[in-house]
């Protein structure tokens, strides 16, 4: 027997993400206030649709080296320690590395990689770096506050203890990363975007 699906299934399926219901599943099953709550289906629904919005096509929950998350041209990695933060915590992470795909989807990844590839000095590069995380930080922030307007019961105390991650960064900091990565990548004669993504992947899970 054939089992036949129309178009719009067809590219329905097409568009899943992959990796998104294993996130839902783990917040679910980690932070037992969502389900506690009457607002839980509009909590998850939020997440989803920012998610999905986004363009993003792969969600990996995995241990890595640095940082609670990583947001690249062709995936979204979640650190395993962020979901040991206060839920609030956890949805400003995911917020804020979901925000980059909505830069992604907006620049490119071309121009997103700039910093590191463009025809730029590397202070500028650390200038565009800076600003883009700024501007996620911002993105997540407004997220999290629309929440508590929904109604979700988050802690007072823990949204107050919600601080943008990069506003106080030094300049210096971002220059160093820079000038960091393109020596590396110049050395490993990297220069598109695919191959960004996958050295940052790599850099993040083992030692280059």
């Amino acid at each position: 027997m054939k089992y036949l699906i129309t178009e719009s299934q067809y590219n329905l399926l097409l568009e899943q993400i992959s990796g998104l219901d294993g996130l839902i599943d783990k917040i679910s099953q980690t932070y037992k206030e969502i389900g506690e709550s009457d607002k839980k289906q509009e909590y998850i629904d939020m997440i989803d649709k920012f998610i999905s919005d986004s363009g993003v096509k792969n969600i990996l929950v995995e241990e890595i080296k640095m940082g609670l998350g990583l947001s690249l041209s062709d995936r979204v990695i979640i650190n395993t320690k962020a979901f040991s933060l206060t839920l609030p915590m956890l949805t400003y992470v995911i917020f804020h590395e979901i925000a980059h795909q909505y830069q992604f989807k907006k620049y490119g990844a071309e121009k997103m990689y700039d910093c590191y590839t463009g025809e730029i000095t590397t202070t500028q590069g650390a200038e565009l770096m800076k600003y883009i995380e700024e501007v996620a930080d911002d993105f997540a922030l407004r997220k999290i506050r629309q929440l508590v307007k929904m109604g979700f019961p988050i802690n007072p105390s823990e949204l107050s203890g919600i601080k943008p991650m990069y506003k106080n960064v030094p300049l210096y900091h971002f220059v160093s990363l820079v000038e960091n990565v393109r020596g590396m990548i110049e050395n490993k004669n990297i220069t598109t975007p695919d191959k960004i993504s996958e050295f940052f992947y790599n850099w993040v899970k083992i030692n280059l």
